[in-house]
């Protein structure tokens, strides 16, 4: 069956590198890349939220405190992740069964030995770091999970982050001679064939009953000055390296002066065949050499979506932030990430972006840019569903637009092309939400919205239950689905299969045709999205089997949604060529009314509708609505006519300024009364 793999340390060396061979290929499992921003692993609650919200089946921990020489200043922070952290890993590799693979090194020896280093030779570390790192090995091997591998390694480089091979070349453009001792003797080792190695494990899927030590490197062994010889040798660098004693160059930790890995254990039990340390050398020298251009990604919106993406985009080997088009005041916005990003100029956006991702959460400034920008030939991916269900449909077919991955919408999609690619059948599309109060009070949605770090709109928007009618809504057009009822079931269930097979039996007792869209309303269920599917009946035995239970329906979940981690999924597939991941099609069928939350006099005015503590949304259809007002334009809006709570919101009731929105949206209804 196909492995749920998390990487911790995905922005280090190794993890780097797994993270770019697993996306240059075409593995069947998925993997799962966090950093210390997204799971710290010195927090145990944190792993086990993280492992059994995404069912987890095996870990690789590249995550750690490499500052060798910081460690003497810095023990408690070392030990709280190479020892502590890795214990919080063991302790849940071992109650939830899930294999664990840990990065360690050679520091754990003293160096004073002089033939290559066997697995269970005696160890003994010298200074803060390697005793951290031994201190680790050992809390995996006195948690004792069953199947973990520590697999030791020396002389880490790669194209990525840090390393020696970087630092020779950057000191030779500053200097005609370097000095580089000669007594310290290792293998340096590439960290894409140690990534390499890890997946050739993982593919095997053979470990121990227990925990099992490993060593791996490069093949050979050299001194840190013959590296460095030969780093400028085959890079054709000259620069001139002097040979000199450790003691001429003191460091706060001492290093190993030999520490040569045997690897014949790892490449018995494995089948590995492992590189030269040379040939390694040269193929990362040559890859440092390409020139790598970095593909220039604008933002639209400045909030909390497009702040942590800019974060993700500095970070990316591949990718870059190019500029980050805001209506807010810049001299303010101490905030974001990097406020040199921040811009008022679409056109300045435009120049300098091959693709733009556009997160304002606005419908109406959103058809403004999108439509400059697609008519400016860029490809747009969205994570935007308020604007999809408002004009998107407009824009299907008159550029590259699509809505993204890791918002509920953009996660049922892409689970659905996963579904339907294993022959299932989707019968239903479902959200899971944790929570509805239709009309909270602004004293409530302020201290959930401080408490969350949420602006009040967004809070407001999800508690009053806008945001999953919008999302629904854009999933049953664009997906080609149904509603079950306007402004949805909202049934409550603890349980996907039996919620779910409610929500199909309603929408057939009510004669409508599946698949349909609908959300399970529950404070026990994670947060994530399901698809409830058939299949035919010959694979019933084999996905009893799988434990998918006895059919007709099987859940087909994913009970996480990484929001702006997972644009940049999207994003690269739309890079790469892959077509639309989901729009709101061009013939939509459903949209989002503004139903009041409490009387509306003459004369209001409403500034924003979604997130208002003046009207909530609601899903209803087109055609049967024809004069209702989608609360994704109702903006700048002054009411002409009084509406008692409850009460749907149509073009009688307000005055709406001349927009472009506004103009497509009559467009769309107009299409849409005539198709139905």
């Amino acid at each position: 069956m196909p492995k749920t793999v998390l990487v911790t340390g995905a922005n280090g060396q190794v993890g780097g590198e797994l993270r770019r061979l697993v996306n240059e290929s075409d593995l069947s499992d998925r993997f799962l890349f966090t950093d210390k921003e997204s799971l710290d692993i010195t927090d145990p609650e944190a792993i086990e939220r993280f492992v059994t919200q995404n069912g987890v089946t095996h870990i690789v921990n590249c995550a750690a405190y490499t500052a060798v020489d910081g460690a003497e200043e810095n023990e408690e922070a070392a030990f709280a992740v190479n020892r502590d952290g890795v214990k919080n890993l063991a302790e849940t590799a071992k109650k939830h069964d899930i294999r664990l693979i840990h990065i360690s090194t050679d520091y754990v020896f003293d160096g004073t030995g002089h033939t290559p280093l066997k697995e269970d030779d005696t160890v003994n570390p010298q200074g803060v770091y390697a005793r951290s790192k031994h201190a680790g090995e050992e809390a995996i091997l006195q948690t004792a999970p069953k199947g973990a591998l520590i697999i030791r390694t020396s002389w880490i480089y790669s194209a990525l982050g840090h390393n020696f091979v970087k630092t020779m070349l950057r000191l030779a453009k500053e200097r005609d001679t370097i000095n580089v001792v000669y007594d310290q003797i290792g293998t340096p080792t590439y960290a894409a064939d140690l990534a390499e190695a890890i997946l050739q494990i993982l593919q095997s899927d053979r470990f121990p009953e227990g925990v099992e030590i490993y060593h791996f490197s490069n093949e050979g062994n050299c001194s840190w000055y013959d590296f460095a010889q030969a780093v400028f040798e085959l890079s054709g660098t000259k620069c001139r390296v002097d040979p000199i004693p450790t003691s001429a160059y003191p460091t706060p930790a001492k290093r190993p002066a030999y520490s040569v890995l045997s690897k014949e254990k790892i490449k018995r039990d494995y089948n590995l065949k492992i590189p030269y340390w040379r040939e390694a050398l040269k193929r990362c020298l040559q890859r440092l050499e390409r020139p790598v251009k970095r593909r220039r990604i604008g933002v639209v919106g400045s909030g909390f979506i497009a702040n942590g993406l800019a974060k993700m985009l500095l970070r990316h080997p591949e990718l870059t932030v190019s500029k980050v088009l805001t209506r807010s005041d810049i001299s303010r916005r101490t905030d974001f990430v990097d406020p040199s990003l921040l811009t008022h100029d679409l056109e300045a956006l435009i120049q300098e972006s091959d693709l733009i991702v556009e997160c304002s959460g606005d419908a109406v400034y959103a058809t403004e840019v999108i439509d400059t920008v697609l008519k400016a030939g860029l490809p747009v991916v969205t994570m935007n569903s308020e604007f999809h269900v408002t004009t998107g449909s407009y824009f299907v077919g008159k550029g590259m637009l699509t809505e993204a991955d890791g918002d509920q919408p953009g996660v049922l999609a892409a689970l659905h092309e996963e579904a339907l690619a294993m022959g299932f059948k989707p019968v239903l599309y479902a959200n899971i939400k944790g929570f509805l109060n239709e009309n909270p009070t602004r004293e409530e949605m302020e201290y959930w919205g401080a408490r969350s770090n949420l602006s009040l709109e967004m809070v407001t928007s999800f508690t009053d239950g806008t945001k999953v009618q919008i999302e629904q809504v854009l999933v049953a057009n664009g997906l080609g689905a149904n509603l079950i009822q306007e402004g949805l079931v909202k049934l409550k269930s603890d349980d996907m299969l039996e919620g779910g097979t409610k929500l199909v039996e309603m929408a057939k007792e009510k004669g409508v045709a599946l698949p349909v869209s609908d959300y399970v309303l529950s404070p026990k269920l994670p947060a994530g999205v399901f698809i409830l599917a058939e299949h035919e009946e010959e694979q019933k035995g084999a996905l009893r089997y799988y434990k998918l239970g006895e059919g007709p329906y099987y859940v087909i979940e994913r009970t996480y949604h990484l929001c702006h981690m997972e644009i940049i999924k999207t994003v690269q597939r739309v890079l790469n060529g892959g077509g639309v991941l989901l729009d709101n099609s061009p013939n939509p069928r459903y949209s989002v009314a503004a139903v009041a939350k409490r009387d509306i006099a003459v004369g209001e005015t409403l500034k924003k509708a979604i997130g208002s503590f003046t009207v909530r949304g609601e899903g209803v259809e087109i055609a049967r609505h024809p004069d209702h007002v989608p609360i994704g334009l109702l903006a700048d809006a002054e009411f002409v006519k009084p509406l008692k709570a409850g009460e749907t919101v149509t073009f009688d009731h307000v005055r709406l300024p001349d927009t472009l929105a506004l103009e497509i949206w009559r467009n769309i209804a107009q299409k849409a009364c005539q198709n139905a």
